[in-house]
C-alpha cells in the first residue's frame, strides 16, 4: 500500500505542474486575444490541476490499511474524490455554456495570431503526455482516482482541436464559431462528468460489481463444493469484495469444511485478480 501511495502522489505531483502551466498559458492568451474559447479550454485544465490537489489529499488516505473506524479499508475516500471531479466537471460545464450563450458588453471578435497557434500546440502535446501517463500509471497502481482524472485530461486533446477549429473559423470570418466551440466545449464536459458522476455512485450504492454467474462457475469445480449461492460484490474495478454461501457435504469434520473454503477463497483470486476479498459461508447441503 505504500508503494502504490508514493506513486499516485508522484504522477499527481507531475501532473499538477503541468495542467497548471497549460492552463495559465490558455487564460493569459485567451484573455488577450479575446478568444473565449480558449479561456474556457483554460477553465478546463484549471480544473484538471485542482483535481490534483484534490487526489494529493486523498491519496494520503484513501490506501491506508483497515482500521477499528474503516475496518474495510479506506478505498471510498478515492471513489468520493472521483464523485468531486464530476460535479466540478458539471458545475464548469454550466458556467461555460452561461458565458457563450450571453452576449457580453464590449467585447468584440477575437484576434487570432501565432502565440494562439503556439498555446495551442504546446498544449496539446502537454495534455497528450499526461492523458497517457496517468491512465498508464493508474492501471498500473489499480488507481480508480487517477483513472478517472485521465480521462477528464483526456477530453482536453479534443476541447483543444475544438478550439484550434474555433480559430480557423474566426480567421476566415465566422463570428459566431468562437461561441460555437465554447457551447460545445460545455458539452463535452458534460457528457464526460455524468459518466464519471455515474461510476462513482454504482461503487457508493453497492452496485453489483461482477456477475454472480461467473462466480458461480467458478466455486461449483472447487472439490467439496456440492452448490453456492447468495454471492454478493461490491466495490470498485480494482477493488472488489465477494461473500457467498457453499454448500457442503453435512459429514465433513470443521477443518475440513475450512479447508474448502480456503480453496474457494484461493480460485476466485486466482481467477479475478480484481477481487480482494471474499468471505465464504459453509453450509451443510440440505438436498442431502
Amino acid at each position: 500500500m505504500d508503494v502504490t501511495r508514493a506513486g499516485v502522489r508522484r504522477v499527481l505531483l507531475a501532473t499538477l505542474l503541468l495542467n497548471l502551466f497549460v492552463s495559465g498559458a490558455k487564460i493569459v492568451v485567451g484573455l488577450l486575444s479575446l478568444s473565449l474559447s480558449l479561456v474556457a479550454d483554460g477553465y478546463h485544465s484549471l480544473l484538471d490541476a485542482s483535481n490534483n490537489v484534490v487526489g494529493l489529499v486523498v491519496a494520503a488516505f484513501a490506501y491506508a490499511p483497515p482500521d477499528r473506524g474503516h475496518p474495510y479499508g479506506h478505498r471510498k475516500f478515492e471513489t468520493a474524490a472521483a464523485l468531486f471531479i464530476g460535479l466540478g466537471m458539471l458545475g464548469l460545464a454550466y458556467r461555460v455554456a452561461e458565458e457563450a450563450l450571453t452576449e457580453v458588453s464590449g467585447s468584440g471578435p477575437p484576434s487570432i495570431g501565432i502565440l494562439n497557434w503556439v498555446v495551442m500546440l504546446t498544449t496539446l502535446a502537454v495534455n497528450v503526455f499526461v492523458s497517457w501517463y496517468e491512465r498508464r500509471e493508474g492501471r498500473k497502481l489499480g488507481s480508480e482516482y487517477l483513472v478517472a482524472d485521465a480521462a477528464h485530461t483526456r477530453s482536453d486533446i479534443y476541447v483543444t482541436l475544438g478550439v484550434a477549429a474555433s480559430f480557423v473559423g474566426a480567421r476566415a470570418g465566422v463570428p459566431w464559431a468562437d461561441r460555437a466551440v465554447a457551447v460545445a466545449i460545455a458539452a463535452f464536459i458534460a457528457v464526460l462528468a455524468a459518466r464519471i458522476l455515474v461510476g462513482s455512485l454504482n461503487i457508493l450504492t453497492d452496485r453489483a460489481a461482477l456477475s454472480p454467474e461467473a462466480l458461480s462457475s467458478i466455486v461449483l469445480v472447487v472439490p467439496g463444493v456440492r452448490r453456492c449461492g447468495s454471492i454478493r460484490t461490491r466495490g470498485g474495478p480494482h477493488a472488489i469484495l465477494v461473500d457467498l454461501i457453499a454448500y457442503v457435504d453435512g459429514d465433513l469434520t470443521l477443518r475440513e469444511a475450512h479447508d474448502v473454503a480456503d480453496r474457494i477463497e484461493q480460485a476466485l483470486l486466482q481467477a479475478v485478480p480484481e477481487i480482494v476479498d471474499v468471505v465464504v459461508h459453509v453450509e451443510p447441503d440440505p438436498q442431502v
